[in-house]
């Protein structure tokens, strides 16, 4: 009997004018959606390509330690086509630096990354809105209007028992509300095929089929939420109007709601407090410096140069002036690393606040089904703040390798090659020349410095490797499944506790 009122019901459903309009719409934006996201994620990986190749051309170039400061980039994601997250709204690239730690942060066009309340273009935007719109409005009048009909009673009269009814519909619905869905997938999936530089790999195909699922669990339980309306009241449009304010409270209210809530739940230091460490840290740090500088005699003439990644080095010095610099180096640059992690205290402790106050809003807005199927796209995208996060702590241990490359390299910074190119005869000559004040014959020991001098042999420096744990997102994702299926799960049985009580007269 279950099966044949879902049979019954599912062929309704198809014939609707509400699911052909729905079933087209939800084609026709992915149509349009997918190319542009496609050419979109091609051009930011082109452009990433780009500079990861542009990173190893002035890496060649490198002719002392000093200028040794690459940049990493971070590889667009693939998914960002389901779920953009927070893909575009955090910056793709991070220096690598003695005296600064890599931070997460922001896109120019962002104010705040973190707490964003706009959505993104892209699919995910589509079940959000569209496909559960449609399930509400193929729930809403399920019971209600057969009730307005005259046809429950006559469908209860016969061998037909109440929950018998109620699965049947709940199986209809479903298998119904799993058509356009499939389809949305199947569009996706054949216009990213078909695009150059678009390569699934198997993980991928793993979370596009874990992002299929999480949409069926999605929609169901917005169609369950509906359900459950259309068995309390006896009129349908009631119980429309009731799924539509649901729907508008899911959709906005909640995430919204919750963003602020957490706001002002979970406040942040001062920025005055943040400004009045991080000044009282320069002064400390300038007086230090001032103080090393002061122990040492004046470095004499010298001629800097800039290198490959835009940092000065000395190019030219006298002798006492690379003796100098060799001081200099071996106190200064432990400085500007201990104080570095100093500042990145002060910055962590504000972005941990921040974090929390994120997580705290995630945790509110889990009361809506549409914030945890957000969440599960983002995470199986690798678009979440996690994500992210992941990837600037993977920089961070790399920043410590190049310093440990570096100090091994140069003997702890007192290695004349982590600050000058110069030969011992060249320092003699330009002393010479500068005494004479013959500028022209430096000059030409200037250009015959750079031209002669061969780039460092950097065959064995820390390379920047990546690969986002694809594991610990799978985690992450399952906890806000299993809330979704939780949501299924209540929903339904306080639909079905309802209808068994429901007044068919």
């Amino acid at each position: 009997m279950i099966w044949k009122i879902a049979k019954k019901e599912f062929l309704l459903n198809l014939m609707t004018f509400k699911f052909a309009v729905a079933t087209v719409v939800c084609v026709v934006l992915t149509a349009v959606f997918v190319p542009i996201l496609a050419k979109d994620y091609q051009q930011r990986l082109k452009d990433y390509d780009d500079n990861v190749s542009a990173n190893e051309a002035k890496l060649r170039e490198v002719k002392v330690y000093k200028v040794l400061t690459p940049t990493i980039y971070r590889p667009p994601t693939l998914l960002s086509v389901f779920a953009e997250g927070l893909e575009k709204r955090i910056g793709n690239s991070a220096k690598i630096e003695l005296k600064s730690i890599p931070e997460l942060n922001a896109a120019p066009t962002e104010v705040n990354p973190y707490l964003s309340i706009f959505p993104a273009l892209d699919i995910s935007l589509i079940f959000k809105v569209v496909i559960s719109l449609l399930a509400l409005l193929v729930a809403y009048d399920v019971i209600s209007g057969e009730r307005e009909q005259g046809t429950l009673k006559l469908i209860l009269s016969n061998t037909a028992a109440r929950h018998q009814v109620l699965l049947g519909k709940l199986i209809a619905g479903l298998l119904t509300l799993v058509v356009p869905i499939t389809l949305t997938f199947i569009v996706e999936l054949l216009v990213l095929e078909f695009f150059p530089m678009v390569d699934l790999g198997w993980s991928d195909w793993a979370r596009i089929a874990l992002t299929y699922i999480a949409s069926i669990v999605f929609v169901s339980a917005i169609y369950n939420i509906s359900l459950l309306f259309s068995c309390l009241a006896k009129r349908s449009a009631i119980s429309l109007i009731l799924g539509l304010f649901s729907w508008v409270v899911f959709v906005v209210v909640v995430p919204n709601g919750s963003i602020y809530l957490a706001r002002r739940t979970h406040l942040l230091e001062p920025k005055e407090k943040r400004e009045g460490q991080i000044k009282a840290l320069t002064e400390k740090y300038k007086s230090e410096r001032e103080e090393i500088g002061a122990k040492l005699p004046s470095g004499g003439l010298e001629y800097d140069d800039y290198g490959p990644f835009g940092e000065w080095y000395v190019l030219l010095c006298t002798p006492s002036g690379a003796e100098y610099w060799q001081k200099l180096s071996t106190l200064r640059n432990p400085l500007e690393i201990k104080y570095a992690d100093k500042f990145w205290e002060v910055e962590r402790t504000y972005l941990g606040d921040l974090f929390k106050q994120n997580y705290l809003a995630k945790s509110l807005s889990r009361i809506s089904p549409v914030s945890l199927y957000e969440n599960v796209a983002s995470t199986l995208a690798g678009t979440d703040l996690a994500s992210l996060q992941y990837f600037t702590d993977n920089v961070r241990v790399h920043r410590n390798k190049v310093i440990d490359y570096i100090r091994a390299k140069t003997d702890n910074f007192s290695a004349l090659s982590y600050f000058t190119p110069s030969t011992q005869e060249a320092r003699e000559q330009f002393e010479k020349y500068a005494r004479a004040e013959n500028w022209q014959a430096i000059d030409e020991l200037k250009q015959k410095t750079i031209d002669n001098t061969p780039s460092l042999d950097l065959q064995d420096f820390p390379r920047f490797a990546y690969r986002p744990d694809v594991v610990e997102g799978l985690r992450r994702a399952a906890l806000d499944i299993a809330l979704l299926i939780i949501a299924n799960v209540i929903f339904f049985t306080l639909a079905f506790v309802a209808f068994i009580k429901y007044d068919v007269r």
